[in-house]
């Protein structure tokens, strides 16, 4: 706090109050010692300290963005997660803190022992400044190089040749690629389609950047459709994409799989739900929970004879979207 204060010219007891959000500061001054206390690393000398000298038996669970296109908090999948980890940290004793990551890294201090984030970023980089914050972490997602973070994550790639590979046994021959390739664990799931399509008859007839929500899964077909591009076969990185295509479709009067077959991936209930219902590939996300909380745990008893876990096998379910070509 002596460093803070110097750096800001102000008093240790005004630095005090600023972190608290006394308003007995100005705002203008209490954000800029908030800012000079973030620059400084204010927040890693807090939870070293804490590490040192006791333990809050809490993990922070931190997710990316609380709303992202059709996944608010209360998506399935986040649910499941929670559930899972929830059935790990309980019977080791440790609470379950969950927040955001804008909060996490707004200057509020977390007491917590160890992170767990789901959602990593375009890029990793928000999972990469979550980690900076000094706290033994785990994310969600895909493992990046030389990022030095542990991560746990499906296998996103094996994934991605699931849906080409069936999409080819059944006859397509030009496929597109729905989603958002900056995010790791949409980059992984090109590659595998790529893999196969490089051994195939097939060609991908293009690659279209987009959010994971219905809307822009419609969208991104509509535009496919106006400009005349010919395709029999999507494969959408997430199954709230792939509903939105198939609405899309559907709508100008393409038959589904008749004309243009559809898969997602996730395999939650819209996909079950959708008409026609979706071929997904099914990640196990209780089972993902209780990875993420095994490893925290691990992590932060053992950090050095800590090793990460194997990937989390994915599945193909085969539903009305994607029935063969007679």
């Amino acid at each position: 706090m002596a460093t803070i204060a110097d750096l800001a010219g102000v008093s240790k007891i005004t630095v005090s109050r600023a972190l608290s959000g006394s308003e007995l500061v100005r705002p203008e001054l209490r954000e800029r010692i908030v800012e000079v206390a973030r620059e400084a690393g204010y927040r890693m000398n807090v939870a070293a300290r804490a590490l040192r000298t006791r333990r809050s038996r809490t993990i922070a669970l931190v997710i990316e963005r609380l709303v992202a296109g059709d996944r608010p908090i209360s998506d399935p999948l986040i649910l499941a997660i929670i559930g899972g980890l929830l059935e790990t940290l309980t019977p080791a004793g440790q609470a379950m803190l969950v927040t955001s990551s804008d909060h996490f890294l707004d200057g509020q201090v977390v007491d917590a022992d160890g992170i767990v984030m789901v959602g990593q970023g375009v890029g990793g980089e928000r999972a990469r400044i979550v980690a900076a914050q000094g706290l033994p972490m785990v994310a969600w997602g895909e493992r990046l190089p030389n990022s030095g973070m542990v991560v746990i994550g499906s296998d996103n790639r094996s994934g991605g040749r699931l849906s080409a590979r069936h999409l080819v046994d059944t006859g397509r021959r030009r496929l597109i690629f729905l989603g958002d390739g900056d995010h790791p664990e949409v980059a992984a799931r090109l590659e595998g389609v790529r893999d196969v399509v490089a051994t195939t008859p097939a060609m991908i007839a293009a690659v279209v950047p987009c959010d994971f929500s219905r809307l822009e899964g419609a969208a991104a077909v509509r535009r496919l459709l106006s400009d005349g591009l010919a395709f029999d076969g999507i494969i959408a990185a997430s199954d709230f994409i792939a509903a939105g295509a198939a609405d899309a479709l559907l709508e100008a009067g393409r038959r589904v799989p008749e004309d243009v077959a559809v898969t997602g991936f996730d395999d939650i209930a819209v996909a079950a739900n959708n008409r026609p219902r979706l071929t997904s590939i099914r990640q196990d996300w209780s089972q993902a929970g209780r990875m993420l909380g095994e490893a925290v745990l691990a992590l932060i008893e053992r950090p050095d004879d800590f090793a990460s876990p194997d990937l989390l096998p994915v599945e193909l379910i085969v539903r009305e979207s994607t029935a063969c070509v007679v």
